[in-house]
């Protein structure tokens, strides 16, 4: 059966790639700190199959959780930022303190300005999702160029962000704004059309929030 669980091939170009830092574990939480992220993929993975006609097989979503184990998790991930369609990152406290984070938001900035070399007019094909209330977020300079506020996903969404609204119970108010993303990921997609690139493109990548500080 394919969707988001088949297995990552190199072939495959995902729609999105899913940008986010992982909480660490705590002992008693079998689920894990990121089931509220999976949960969050997984409903935009199936929202955007129905607003696309993409082939679940050949097309997927990217979330690095999903690499199989003992794959070349580095390369895995390298090739879906060279041929995504849409950089998805989700902001937290500790999505602006994370290194690799970084260093994913330069690769695709680079790929960015490598594709506007061609065609310079091109709209920027990163929608960021909040996570949690903006007040709790730092949002370095890099980032702060961005449209972050969406009007159309409702108030508590910009006040609260996603996991706020799901810890708070606004399940329909969370699934508003989850539709509101996936609609959002979906016209940037199509407006973009950001051609792939090699990945030696992402020599030497740097921890662009860093270098904000």
């Amino acid at each position: 059966m394919s969707g988001p669980y088949e297995s990552h091939s190199v072939r495959q170009a995902p729609y999105f790639f899913l940008s986010y830092a992982h909480v660490p574990i705590a002992r008693g939480d079998p689920g894990g700190p990121d089931r509220h992220l999976v949960e969050f993929y997984e409903q935009l993975f199936d929202l955007i199959m129905q607003l696309t006609t993409v082939d679940a097989g050949g097309t997927q979503a990217f979330l690095d959780r999903r690499i199989p184990l003992g794959a070349e998790w580095e390369k895995h991930l390298k090739h879906a930022l060279a041929t995504c369609q849409v950089f998805v990152p989700v902001y937290s406290p500790r999505y602006f303190e994370s290194e690799w984070c970084g260093k994913e938001w330069d690769a695709f900035e680079r790929r960015q300005q490598h594709h506007r070399k061609s065609r310079p007019h091109t709209v920027t094909p990163i929608v960021p999702v909040w996570w949690l209330s903006p007040d709790r977020v730092r949002v370095p300079a890099v980032a702060r160029r961005l449209q972050h506020t969406h009007v159309d996903l409702g108030g508590e969404y910009q006040q609260k962000g996603l996991f706020g609204l799901m810890a708070e119970g606004r399940r329909t108010r969370y699934r508003q704004a989850v539709w509101g993303i996936a609609q959002a990921i979906v016209e940037v997609a199509e407006t973009a059309r950001l051609d792939p690139c090699d990945v030696a493109l992402f020599e030497d990548l740097r921890n662009v929030f860093q270098e904000d500080q």
